[in-house]
């Protein structure tokens, strides 16, 4: 900590030093000089900037029994750690979450419509997957899948989380096929 503290210090302290001194004709315009020292400062211990997402926040395929659902919206959670390792749930929903804390749970009794709950690591590994569809015939109306989905490019950056889940191409699922290929992008927790 003091090392990023010091660090920050002498990039404030280099930027004050190497301005431009101020014009004496305008005060006014010494005044945002001053001010823009420090965020760039900021900015650079912070690190690199990713660059905004743009698009749908959900784009691609969620099929099951042959009947597409379209997921429009997906948010990001904490969850508990597995074997020591953090874990976000990515929450995948036909419908609105609202500010809803319990997404992850609430979609798996359909509160959301047709759902994919992803428990991912911060490398994207997928640790699990839950499916809500309305075309599956299950009892509880959600299924747990493990070792099938896979998270590519998958980033956190910037307060951002985006890749692509995939099922590589249909699986099946009690009988009955399960094909997923998304693409997105959405605020990290």
């Amino acid at each position: 900590m003091r090392k990023v503290f010091l660090g920050v210090a002498g990039l404030i302290l280099l930027a004050a030093c190497s301005k431009a001194p101020a014009n004496t004709q305008n005060p006014v315009s010494a005044a945002p000089q001053s001010t823009a020292a420090p965020s760039a400062a900021a900015a650079a211990s912070a690190g690199p900037a990713a660059p905004a997402a743009s698009g749908p926040a959900v784009s691609g395929t969620y099929i099951a029994d042959d009947k597409p659902a379209v997921l429009t919206q997906v948010t990001a959670h904490k969850d508990d750690p597995f074997d020591g390792t953090p874990v976000t749930d990515l929450v995948f929903t036909a419908k609105d979450q609202g500010d809803d804390a319990n997404a992850a749970t609430d979609a798996l009794f359909a509160k959301f419509g047709d759902a994919i709950v992803v428990k991912a690591e911060p490398d994207g590994s997928v640790v699990g997957v839950e499916v809500v569809h309305s075309a599956l015939h299950t009892p509880s109306g959600s299924v747990s899948i493990g070792g099938v989905f896979s998270l590519k490019d998958y980033k956190t950056a910037g307060g951002q989380i985006s890749g692509h889940l995939t099922s590589g191409g249909p699986t099946d699922v009690f009988g009955q096929k399960v094909d997923v290929d998304l693409t997105f992008h959405t605020k990290a927790p």
